[in-house]
């Protein structure tokens, strides 16, 4: 899959390539070279503007500090009840936390999506990233863990259900978060 910046890089050389065109035909047809660099800036403003439509806006609308913190706040609530159902084996409805709204942009979702890393560079405080990353593979082992309880009868092995695996990634996640907020306020 070709990612975005590269269709829009890809549009703008075409339109580069076609202001060119325009430019050589313009050379030929206008005689006057008064006529020809009139025509010339106009295209050249023109291909300037056009261009710029096309490169990467910046947020308008950033993300301050407390609504960073309020996010990673529910998202540890989210995660308190999860070792409960671990516990009673609900497979199903603990991915579904873990994937969910809250939580899924802490691991799931890719780094411009992360809560962690926003709050990074909303602080200024690029020790974050490193916790960040911590948590991104306690979250990803705790669903990994999960998702293997719910198999594990059908996969070659022991057959055993391993509820503490995924219940102790839960408690580092928690552990994690926690440290993640004291550091950032």
């Amino acid at each position: 899959m070709v990612n975005k910046f590269a269709m829009k890089s890809f549009k703008m050389l075409r339109i580069l390539f076609f202001c060119a065109l325009v430019i050589r035909v313009a050379e030929s047809l206008l005689p006057h070279p008064t006529a020809r660099r009139a025509f010339l800036k106009s295209i050249g403003t023109t291909a300037v503007t056009t261009t710029a439509m096309f490169l990467p806006k910046p947020s308008l609308a950033a993300e301050n500090k407390d609504e960073l913190l309020g996010a990673l706040k529910e998202g540890r609530r989210l995660l308190e009840p999860l070792n409960d159902k671990l516990a009673d084996q609900q497979w199903d409805a603990v991915r579904t936390v873990l994937k969910g709204p809250g939580l899924g942009e802490l691991w799931n979702l890719g780094a411009s999506k992360n809560t962690v890393g926003k709050l990074a560079k909303a602080t200024d405080n690029m020790g974050l990233m490193e916790l960040g990353d911590e948590l991104q593979i306690s979250l990803q082992m705790a669903d990994q863990l999960t998702y293997d309880n719910a198999f594990v009868y059908f996969q070659p092995g022991n057959g055993k259900v391993d509820i503490k695996g995924p219940q102790n990634m839960v408690k580092k996640a928690i552990g994690q978060l926690d440290e993640i907020i004291e550091l950032a306020q």
